[in-house]
């Protein structure tokens, strides 16, 4: 369990940039911002403008980590989830998010296995659920496979963040 306090967003970064390489068990120099879930400050400069354009951080907000989707992208900032496409952005702050319910597809009731057997593939796009502290599923579509299953991982680590540093980006 995550003990240490963080003072700073700077901090804040940091620590969602362990968790991904530690999930990848890569370094940040092993990523070059091509990958379908990378480092925000390795894509491309026209992108990154093109997406800052779109979002409006808040005052000391970071960009951390983003996910490219059929026609989105997800960015894990220090304080939010957020999804933009050229027309709108909608977010989730990690104090208002409870946990990820996973792939849509994946639902309590049971599935074929020609359909999990979808979620390991590459290149596919499936529903992902996110918990809101109210009892709200918010589904977004992201990749399968790798990918989607290290934007699963990231999710869980940020709820901390949301109940433990809330000081911090409030």
């Amino acid at each position: 369990m995550e003990e240490r306090i963080f003072k700073t967003v700077e901090q804040i970064k940091e620590r969602i940039e362990f968790w991904f390489c530690k999930y990848y068990v890569k370094t940040k120099s092993q990523f070059n911002g091509s990958e379908l879930f990378t480092f925000f400050d390795l894509i491309e400069k026209p992108i990154q403008k093109s997406i800052l354009l779109l979002i409006k951080l808040n005052e000391n907000e970071i960009p951390v980590l983003v996910l490219k989707c059929t026609d989105s992208y997800i960015i894990n900032t220090t304080e939010r989830f957020i999804k933009t496409n050229q027309i709108e952005s909608e977010f989730i702050y990690y104090s208002h998010f409870k946990h990820h319910e996973g792939y849509k597809i994946l639902d309590k009731n049971k599935v074929p296995y020609s359909l999990v057997k979808s979620i390991k593939t590459e290149d596919y796009f499936e529903e992902f659920g996110i918990k809101t502290q109210d009892g709200t599923t918010v589904y977004w579509t992201i990749p399968t496979a790798e990918p989607g299953f290290a934007f699963w991982n990231i999710t869980k680590k940020c709820s901390l963040i949301g109940r433990k540093y809330t000081t911090v980006i409030q």
